[in-house]
C-alpha cells in the first residue's frame, strides 16, 4: 500500500478548515452563529434588530449585519442605552457597562408646541457622580413630530409623541428623552 504524501495531508487539512469556516467556525449548523451579551447591570434589556431577546447569553444570529441594543429604563420615561453593530461570525461576545457613565438632560421630559422651540441641555457623569467631558450628537426618533439641531434645540412640527436621542460619540452611550408636541397654541403669557 502506498503511503500518502504530505501535500495530500495538507490538502485534506485545508478542506476540513474550509468546511469549519463555512459553517461559522463551529458556531452552528447551516451558517448560524451565536453571540453572548453580558455586562452591568445584569438585568438590562437586550434587543436584536429591535426585538427583545429572552436569553442574552446565547443569541442566535443568521448571517449578515445585526444591531444589538442594551438598555435600562430610567425614571420619567427615559432610557439609557448603548448600541453595537455586529457581523455574524466576526465576534462571539459583547460586554457592556451601563453603570460607568450616565447622561442627564434638562428638561428630563420635553413638551413643546407646534412651531415653537425648547432648548434642551445634557451633561455626562461618571459612576462617582463627577462630571466628565462629552461630545454629544442629537437626533429625533421621528422628525415628522419634532426636530432637533446639534445644540439640543427642539422644534415641534406636528402633534404627537416621539423621543429625542442624545448620544456621546466617544462612549456610544445614548439617552432617549420622551417628547410631546402639543397642537394648540400656548396660552397668553406663556
Amino acid at each position: 500500500m502506498r503511503k500518502p504524501t504530505w501535500w495530500l495531508i495538507g490538502l485534506g487539512a485545508l478542506f476540513v478548515a474550509s468546511l469549519i469556516a463555512c459553517s461559522g467556525g463551529g458556531g452552528g449548523a447551516g451558517g448560524t452563529f451565536f453571540l453572548r451579551v453580558s455586562g452591568q447591570p445584569a438585568d438590562a434589556k437586550v434587543y436584536l434588530n429591535g426585538n427583545l431577546v429572552s436569553d442574552p447569553s446565547r443569541i442566535e444570529l443568521p448571517p449578515g449585519t445585526h444591531e444589538i441594543r442594551v438598555e435600562v429604563s430610567l425614571g420619567n420615561g427615559q432610557a439609557l442605552f448603548q448600541t453595537f453593530t455586529v457581523i455574524a461570525g466576526q465576534q462571539t461576545s459583547i460586554t457592556y457597562d451601563l453603570r460607568r457613565y450616565r447622561i442627564e438632560a434638562n428638561p428630563a421630559t420635553i413638551e413643546v408646541w407646534v412651531a415653537q422651540a425648547v432648548q434642551v441641555s445634557a451633561a455626562m457623569y461618571d459612576q462617582n457622580n463627577q462630571p466628565v467631558s462629552a461630545n454629544f450628537v442629537w437626533a429625533s426618533q421621528n422628525p415628522a413630530i419634532a426636530t432637533v439641531d446639534n445644540t439640543g434645540r427642539v422644534v415641534g412640527v406636528r402633534m404627537g409623541s416621539t423621543k429625542i436621542i442624545v448620544t456621546d460619540t466617544p462612549t456610544g452611550l445614548s439617552m432617549e428623552i420622551p417628547t410631546t408636541v402639543l397642537d394648540f397654541p400656548p396660552p397668553p403669557g406663556d
